[in-house]
């Protein structure tokens, strides 16, 4: 069955609505990479911008807490703690020059991990606000997105073809190898502790068991998946960046896929809400929202 989709502009035009993150208290946080503001929509309806100064690329938000949120700022070379406001709590400087950070997520230690687009490293804010930097060992590989699974991050390698793991504290880095040119992009772990990944290049998404078994998903050609979400029954829901839509895709691997409304393109950033329902950020303009 396809669901109900309802569009909420945000921003103005031209700003891209980007990445998208759920809080626990009911706001949905989203950034306008173009813009240089991040966006909160509060529980009740309500919607507010903080500008984060010339320049600035605001790019994945990632929720740190029932009402914060982490946020890259791409071009700025930080990242920034937001609170209810939207109000800045903390800002954390990257110590690598153009390091580019991009992907972003909040482990339960209170701790925050992102990537390094231009250094080919991940990044860790500890509880003090330090960061510690590590080299992946690949070249050229554009460290793109990461998920946690309690203390253990995945990340994507998006031009070297692979995803990575690091299992807690542990700075040795493990390596999963993917179809050469597949482009991964988005990752998420499901309840099933299975890993998904957004295959951009190919149309597809990938399943990765908790015993390295890969299982390959169709989305359809010129879909270019680009961000995933667990949902609370061992599925991802997927942007459809290439084709204005979202895709829910079932543990077993049953894919229903639910075309944007009239007017809404190029889907990035979804996210899962505590309610079930789902978010996601369309750069034409607007917050999409299916209900749970």
């Amino acid at each position: 069955m396809t669901a109900a989709l309802t569009s909420i502009p945000v921003g103005d035009p031209g700003e891209g609505p980007y990445g998208v993150a759920a809080t626990d208290d009911g706001a949905v946080w989203f950034t306008l990479v173009h813009g240089g503001r991040v966006g909160r929509r509060g529980a009740d309806g309500s919607i507010a911008f903080l500008a984060l100064g010339e320049g600035a690329q605001p790019s994945v938000v990632a929720a740190a807490t029932a009402s914060t949120v982490w946020v890259t700022d791409t071009t700025g070379n930080r990242l920034l703690h937001l609170g209810p406001g939207p109000a800045l709590i903390g800002e954390i400087a990257v110590p690598t020059p153009d390091a580019q950070p991009f992907g972003v997520v909040a482990l339960d230690d209170g701790t925050a991990w992102f990537t390094e687009l231009g250094a080919d490293a991940l990044g860790r804010v500890d509880i003090l606000g330090r960061v510690d930097e590590f080299p992946v060992g690949r070249e050229g590989a554009f460290v793109s997105m990461l998920a946690a699974d309690g203390d253990s991050i995945w990340f994507t390698l998006t031009a070297a073809a692979a995803l990575g793991h690091v299992r807690g504290g542990d700075a040795a880095i493990g390596f999963t190898d993917l179809p050469a040119g597949s482009g991964p992009v988005g990752v998420a772990v499901a309840e099933d502790g299975a890993v998904w990944a957004a295959l951009i290049q190919a149309g597809a998404l990938v399943r990765r068991t908790r015993d390295g078994a890969l299982t390959t998903v169709g989305l359809g050609e010129g879909s270019r998946p680009h961000a995933v979400a667990a949902d609370r029954d061992g599925g991802v829901w997927a942007s459809l960046w290439g084709v204005d839509a979202l895709a829910h895709v079932t543990a077993a691997g049953a894919v229903t896929v639910h075309p944007l409304p009239a007017g809404v393109q190029e889907p990035h950033g979804i996210a899962v809400a505590r309610d079930g329902s789902v978010w996601s950020a369309a750069e034409s303009g607007a917050l999409v929202h299916v209900a749970g």
